[in-house]
Order: structure tokens, then C-alpha cells, then sequence
């Protein structure tokens, strides 16, 4: 198995399953220092490759002055690569099945918007503007769904269904379908965004949900753009991306006690260990509210 014929067929394959392009373009950047540290070692082909090997090139990555996450990106792109190709049969045996993603357990916790900070946030658009109603419609609708933004930009007309206040997610990570709830205050945000702007947008057969004012498909990037304009006229000092929403959906849905297979659900996340990483900003969360708010902290008896 030829290693940069073996690695391409790899990066073919993901692509193939549904992941986002920029994660595919991470593991082929994070893929690169593997093949050169193959090269130098003479490996030219992957049934080569030893568990010694392996070891030895996490010992390379971890002696690095890579941030922690970096330490995980640069080894975690190699050990799904010997998993598939065990999966798959062209190996008998996984030389990386040691190997542990270590930032897993030590990266920090993302930022989480408090409910203020969201309703900041949402006030922030123009609802007399079309531009930015259609954005409010976005932002709500990622909130209450917490919709991954691939899936999000991705979405057709007839994936929402308004009066049951659902959405269908036809393009999930890994190909996953599933149907998430939007609630009633983004169904009547999304419902005005569709009787009132995408009609004089549309240009053609275009079947995409959200619609640029050229009537072209919105991207990721259209929305992660907006989403700065109005953090920093909310005066939010924390980043808000769309990833930022996702996080905040799943944390305040435990924070109010939902159970966590649920959020689990929702997410799409294919095992129970991705959403419980959520649970760990609950306690950051209350220490802080705790601090800002109990009568008696930060003042002596």
C-alpha cells in the first residue's frame, strides 16, 4: 500500500462520508508531517508501518512546542487512518491502536454565551432590513437546533417544516440523517425570512433554505462574517462563531436539565462521550454565575 496513493484514497473516502471540507482539508495538512516523518524513515509503503513506528513519531509530536489541541490534530488524522484501513481489511492489525488523543481530556472548554449574551446577540440585526432578518432566522435557528453550520449551509426549502416546527438534516457528518426540533420563536423567524425575502431572491431552480440577496446559496463563511459584525456591536468580548451557538444550545438544554441522550440526539453525535465534553462547562458556568450573583460571595460576614 503505496503511502501518498494509500493517503489520498483516504482523504477520498472522508469526502465520500459526508465530512466537511475543511475537516478534510485538516487531516490532509495534519497528514503531511506523518508522510514526511515515513520518508525520512524509508516507509514507503503503510503494512510497513510498526507499532514501534508509531510510538515513536507520538514521541516526535509530543516532544513539539504544538499547543496541546495541535499535539491532537497532528496524531489523530494517522490514527483514524489505521483504523479505516483495519476496518476495512487492507490491514490485519492497527499499529496505532494505543495511541491516545490526550487533548481530549485536558483542551480547554470552548466559550459558551450566557442567555443574556444571547438575547444581546439576537437583538443586534435589523429586523426591517431584509439582510438582516435573514440572518436573525440563521441565528435563531442555529441556537435552538444547534445545527452544525455544514449542515445549516446545506439545508433545502423543504427540509423545514414550519408547523411542526422541525428540521430535517438530510447532509449530517458521516452521512447521518436525523430530525431536530427548531422550536416556535425560530419557526416564526424562519417563516418570515421565507415569506417575505427568499421569493425576491430566488434566482432560477436554486433550492437551498438560505439565500445570499444574489440568490446564490449563503456559506459558512457569509455566516461566520455576520456573526462577528454583531458580537462586536453587542460589546460580547467572548468569540461567537457558529460553533459557539452549537455549544450554547447543548449547554443550556443540560444546564435546564434535559437528558443528555437527547442533546446527544440533537447534535448528531455518533457516541455519548462527544456530548458529555459539554457537561464540563456546566461547572465553569455556575461558579461564575455563582460569583456575580449570591448575595454573600466576594463580601465578609
Amino acid at each position: 500500500m503505496d503511502v501518498v496513493v494509500t493517503i489520498l484514497a483516504f482523504e477520498n473516502y472522508l469526502s465520500s462520508c459526508g465530512y466537511a471540507a475543511g475537516t478534510v482539508a485538516s487531516y490532509r495538512v495534519n497528514l503531511a508531517p506523518f508522510m514526511d516523518y515515513l520518508k525520512q524513515n524509508r516507509i514507503d509503503d503503510l503494512r510497513k508501518v510498526t507499532v514501534q513506528i508509531i510510538e515513536d513519531y507520538w514521541r516526535q509530536v509530543m516532544a513539539t512546542e504544538l499547543a496541546t489541541e495541535s499535539k491532537a490534530l497532528r496524531l489523530r488524522p494517522v490514527k483514524r487512518l489505521f483504523e479505516h484501513l483495519a476496518a476495512t481489511h487492507k490491514l490485519l492489525i492497527n499499529p496505532a491502536e494505543g495511541i491516545v488523543e490526550t487533548c481530549r481530556k485536558h483542551r480547554k472548554i470552548g466559550p459558551v454565551l450566557s442567555p443574556q449574551e444571547i438575547e444581546t446577540l439576537m437583538a443586534q440585526p435589523d429586523a426591517t432590513r431584509r439582510v438582516h432578518l435573514r440572518n436573525r432566522a440563521i441565528m435563531e435557528l442555529m441556537y435552538a437546533s444547534g445545527i452544525r453550520i455544514n449542515e445549516l449551509v446545506n439545508l433545502q426549502v423543504d427540509d423545514a417544516d414550519l408547523g411542526e416546527q422541525t428540521v430535517f438534516i438530510g447532509k449530517g457528518k458521516g452521512r447521518k440523517q436525523r430530525v431536530v426540533p427548531m422550536g416556535k420563536k425560530a419557526a416564526e423567524w424562519l417563516g418570515r425570512y421565507l415569506d417575505k425575502i427568499r421569493p425576491a431572491w430566488l434566482r432560477g431552480e436554486q433550492s437551498r433554505l438560505f439565500l445570499n440577496h444574489h440568490g446564490r446559496a449563503m456559506t459558512g463563511n457569509n455566516v461566520r462574517s455576520f456573526l462577528r459584525r454583531y458580537r462586536l456591536a453587542a460589546g460580547i468580548e467572548k468569540p461567537v462563531s457558529p460553533q459557539t451557538l452549537r455549544r450554547t444550545c447543548a449547554t443550556h438544554l443540560l444546564a435546564a436539565g434535559a437528558d443528555i441522550r437527547y442533546v446527544q440526539e440533537l447534535l448528531g453525535h455518533s457516541r455519548l462521550v462527544t456530548t458529555q465534553f459539554y457537561t464540563r462547562v456546566l461547572p465553569v458556568q455556575i461558579k461564575a454565575t455563582h460569583g456575580k450573583t449570591h448575595p454573600e460571595v466576594g463580601h465578609e460576614n
